[in-house]
């Protein structure tokens, strides 16, 4: 008994700290789905914003595109061996995409007509030409995409919203087609949109919530130790008490308990707990009064059993025949003395 009572101690856990820890598991799991949400909440809208931005920035940029020039630049004009034309349509194309630039900078345009082989195609004009030419498309360069979304592009507005890396920077694109005079789809314009702004969001809700997940926890901390000890302090007078009682101690005073100002479950538990050691109190003094009444009880019952032993022992019935034969000869003897004749006699 007293090794598992040993056992029990050393894996004891007080109620103060399993409150603490599962506190802090719980809040744990809720700060994190919490800022699962949040931060793809932000993602979405950020991304949202973007999409907006990049669909309006295309349909203007197609629409002021001159389509007859885009056809005859793409029919007649001749690469340098840098890879540019000195056609002077090639460059007022590039004009028109710096300018759709300086309006939405983060906005990188070019064009592009379908190649001959399956998702190819066929650059015309790149703004990159004006700022890094090593990063521009090439007048006429032929380019096969892993996907057909610039494909889709020569027929219909199409975006592509997953967020992709590369040396420069992170990107989203869009395409929508270049139509003609007479309203004939005769390419297309791409646009790559810097993403840049949903990392910032990211890193800026992740410092933000860092902090907060920092000043939370150390005052949610606080304050599971400061409610736990006000909860558990009581448990503990009572658990004391009761030790206290199990050594035959009911003298306990458990006023301080059960005299709160608003009574709660554990004031409950006091006064039953008091009404409980008083009944156990009772009982035992009953008991003890049963227990003393049995006492004599038994010892005149072993007394009786004795006598009867030897009431009924062959050594007292011969005591007894010897004493009744005693008596008779007694009485014999006594009506056979003289004195006791009559005068006649």
């Amino acid at each position: 008994m007293d090794e598992s009572l040993g056992d029990r101690r050393v894996r004891f856990i007080s109620l103060r700290v399993k409150l603490l820890v599962g506190f802090t598991l719980l809040f744990t799991i809720v700060f994190a789905g919490a800022f699962y949400w949040f931060n793809t909440f932000a993602e979405r809208m950020a991304l949202s914003r973007i999409e907006e931005d990049l669909t309006a920035t295309l349909l203007a940029a197609a629409a002021d595109l001159d389509g007859d020039e885009f056809v005859a630049l793409y029919k007649e004009g001749v690469p340098r061996e840098d890879g540019f034309s000195d056609d002077p349509r090639y460059w007022r194309q590039i004009d028109w995409l710096d300018t759709v630039h300086r309006i939405e900078p983060r906005a990188w345009p070019y064009t592009y007509v379908r190649g001959d082989e399956d998702k190819e195609v066929v650059f015309i004009s790149d703004v990159w030409a004006l700022y890094n030419p090593d990063k521009a498309a090439k007048f006429l360069e032929s380019w096969t995409p892993n996907t057909y979304v610039m494909w889709n592009g020569l027929e219909d507005t199409t975006l592509y919203m997953n967020v992709y890396t590369d040396d420069w920077g992170s990107w989203v694109s869009g395409y929508t087609p270049i139509r003609n005079s007479k309203g004939e789809k005769v390419g297309a314009i791409g646009v790559d949109f810097e993403a840049g702004y949903v990392d910032e969001v990211k890193q800026a809700i992740r410092e933000s919530v860092w902090i907060a997940f920092g000043i939370t926890y150390a005052t949610l901390f606080i304050l599971v130790f400061l409610i736990s000890g006000a909860l558990t302090r009581p448990i503990i007078g009572l658990t004391k008490a009761a030790e206290c009682i199990g050594e035959g101690d009911y003298d306990q005073d458990l006023s301080h308990l059960t005299k709160g100002r608003f009574p709660d479950e554990i004031e409950t538990l006091a006064e039953v707990f008091e009404i409980m050691v008083s009944k156990v109190y009772q009982r035992e003094q009953t008991l003890i009064r049963q227990v003393e009444e049995l006492k004599i009880e038994i010892d005149e019952v072993k007394r009786r059993k004795q006598v009867s032993e030897i009431v009924e022992s062959d050594f007292f019935q011969d005591l007894q025949a010897k004493a009744r034969r005693m008596r008779s000869r007694s009485r014999r003897n006594e009506q056979d003395a003289p004195g006791d004749k009559t005068p006649e006699e």
